[in-house]
């Protein structure tokens, strides 16, 4: 009982809880349910251009044209958890984008979850930066290569052994 209080204690002090709303409590605790774009902005770094580049305009484009849900999922899917902290001064890695020019619009980005960090392909529009981030947030539903993905057909089995 006493590292639960201490780690409450970290997040809120503990005299000061009677100060807060339940939902206050839980965004310190867990951060804001809803991604701030501008807060995300501020903490994202980038690989090979700037951000004023125009593939990373497009990138934020895309993103702002998202759903909660699909900007969640993007969060999972870069960085395997589904919300920001509510102080981000303390973060061991910035949201970094890796841009790669020599990838195209048949590349899917890759994320590594790790280092909370995308390698981001060279998109030719919108329409396909949005298509290509949304297979990539959706169909990957694991932060590892675990299970399925690591099937090999000509080796025999079955996928769903495991």
């Amino acid at each position: 009982m006493k590292s639960i209080i201490a780690g409450i204690d970290h997040a809120i002090p503990i005299e000061n809880l009677k100060l807060f709303t339940w939902e206050e409590i839980e965004a310190r605790a867990c951060g804001d349910k809803i991604i701030d774009i501008e807060k995300f902005k501020k903490m994202t770094s980038y690989g090979s251009c700037d951000e004023n580049h125009e593939k990373i305009q497009m990138f934020w484009r895309v993103f702002e044209g998202f759903t909660d849900e699909e900007r969640t999922m993007y969060l999972k899917f870069v960085w395997g958890r589904s919300r920001l902290p509510t102080d981000i001064t303390g973060l061991r890695y910035k949201h970094t984008i890796d841009y790669e020019d020599y990838h195209g619009d048949s590349q899917l980005p890759v994320a590594h979850t790790c280092f909370f960090s995308l390698d981001y392909p060279k998109y030719s529009t919108d329409e396909v930066c949005k298509k290509n981030l949304t297979i990539a947030i959706t169909m990957c539903g694991d932060i590892d290569g675990d299970g399925g993905a690591n099937y090999d057909p000509d080796e025999g089995g079955n996928d769903n052994e495991y």
